[in-house]
């Protein structure tokens, strides 16, 4: 059903600005706020479409066939409750082009039908120009989201079947629901990890947030944070999306996706490999740490890479060599363990020079984007994809502010 694919969207759904709080320092949490702009453009790469209203089995009534063809997110309704409004056509029906405005979340349903009304082409056929406004609720409780019809207008005298039918879906109850328990974040490669995910609808805001965190069979349940670390407080203009994870969630994500390959870092001609990557930082500074090897460099070192600012730049990175263990040698081989560890500190120093060289100065976010993000919400495949133009450390947390698309 394509609404509940669209509600799906919103179900999917890393410097943080003035009133960003930190995460407490022991969670193991991420965050990811969903603006209006990201979800309304994933609406419409799915419209036109067509579902299938509830009917009256008892009656014997079958419910019509609608096609959606344009909807659009309003943000929330009121506390657990988000609102989406759409325009709907008899099963089968485009008709005349129908667009959408922000001002129509602040309009009733009859408001918007009477302004549409006025747009329609005068030569429009009756089948052709029916339409009916609907407003779609989205409620979630523990594991299922579901979506209702809220209030419905019908555009003019030939829209009256068709409103009489959604009016009949809207006292029938939730026409659809969304599973979204046993989430499981996957890597390209297939390494998984099992997710609880907790949706709102931030008061006043235009957007869905997401809450994720590590699935356990044996744990008790954790208490839901006080209040989300990520908002939308600061976030550059062009923001429509914004993810945020504790330093403890963004390890255990850097273990996932480190079955995938290590991370690549291609400057200047050069190659460097990280494996074993580990983060850690406060307010404005983040470190990442790992084993490094590079083709110009025949060893391997243990590297930390810093970074600093509200929009985390690199600034120098250190490295101390991996040395063999001698004690266990005598004679020459003692003799040659000892010249390949002393030749090896020279080397660690050489590839950390090399490293900073052609990294000091450079964006976090332009070296290191994340990566697509995968779930199963409701039997639909869904992928997250962010465009980060700010990053940021705050207290326990990485901030990401940028572009979301999601297919």
């Amino acid at each position: 059903m394509m609404v509940g694919g669209a509600i799906a969207v919103i179900a999917a759904a890393l410097p943080a600005g003035p009133g960003l709080a930190a995460p407490a320092a022991s969670a193991e949490r991420a965050e990811v706020l969903l603006l209006g702009g990201a979800i309304n453009r994933t609406l419409a790469k799915q419209l036109p479409s067509t579902f299938t209203l509830r009917g009256e089995p008892d009656a014997g009534i079958v419910g019509p066939a609608v096609t959606l063809v344009a909807a659009r997110s309003c943000g929330a309704k009121d506390a657990g409750r988000g609102r989406l409004v759409g325009v709907v056509r008899p099963g089968g029906t485009v008709g005349p082009a129908v667009a959408l405005e922000a001002a129509d979340c602040r309009r009733k349903p009859s408001e918007i039908a009477r302004r549409l009304s006025g747009a329609q082409p005068a030569d429009a056929g009756a089948d052709a120009s029916a339409f009916a406004v609907v407003e779609l609720i989205a409620t979630w409780a523990p594991s299922e989201l579901r979506v209702s019809i809220g209030d419905v207008a019908g555009g003019g005298d030939p829209a009256r079947p068709l409103a009489r039918a959604l009016a009949r879906a809207q006292a029938a109850g939730p026409f659809t629901t969304i599973d979204t328990a046993g989430l499981r974040l996957e890597t390209e490669r297939g390494s998984t990890l099992p997710l609880e995910l907790a949706l709102s609808f931030p008061k006043g805001g235009d957007g869905v947030l997401a809450t994720l965190t590590v699935a356990c069979a044996d744990c008790a349940a954790s208490p839901p944070p006080a209040a989300p670390f990520v908002t939308p407080i600061g976030a550059p203009t062009d923001t429509d999306a914004i993810a945020g994870v504790t330093l403890r969630f963004a390890n255990r994500l850097a273990a996932l996706f480190s079955g995938d390959g290590p991370l690549l870092l291609a400057l200047d001609g050069q190659t460097f490999e990280i494996r074993g990557v580990q983060l850690d930082g406060g307010d404005g500074a983040l470190s990442v740490r790992g084993r490094a090897t590079a083709r110009a460099f025949a060893e391997t070192a243990r590297v930390r890479i810093d970074a600093a600012g509200a929009d985390l730049r690199l600034s120098e990175v250190r490295a101390d060599p991996e040395l063999d263990d001698c004690s266990a040698v005598t004679g020459t081989s003692y003799a040659r363990c000892s010249l390949r560890n002393a030749a090896r500190g020279p080397a660690a120093a050489a590839l950390a020079a090399a490293m900073t060289a052609r990294l000091r100065g450079r964006l976090v976010r332009a070296l290191i984007a994340p990566p697509p993000f995968a779930f199963d919400v409701g039997g639909r495949r869904m992928t997250l994809r962010l465009t980060p133009t700010r990053a940021a450390a705050i207290g326990g947390a990485v901030i990401v502010h940028g572009q979301a698309e999601i297919d």
